[in-house]
């Protein structure tokens, strides 16, 4: 595939991420979703939105 194993799983878990945030019934906070996704914080995860998406978290 021409990833190394860290890459695809990355791209795994920001997919994931970003399905739980977008498809939350409920008013998840980012807190929440990072930790259950394995970032280390929130702020890990929104810098990993901005540099796939070019987006923030709160335009999703």
């Amino acid at each position: 595939m021409g990833l190394s194993p860290k890459e695809y799983s990355n791209i795994i878990r920001f997919q994931n991420a970003l399905s739980l945030i977008k498809n939350s019934k409920q008013n998840r906070s980012l807190l929440d979703i990072a930790f259950e996704c394995g970032y280390y914080d929130h702020s890990h995860l929104s810098n990993e939105i901005r540099r796939n998406t070019g987006l923030s978290p709160s335009l999703l």
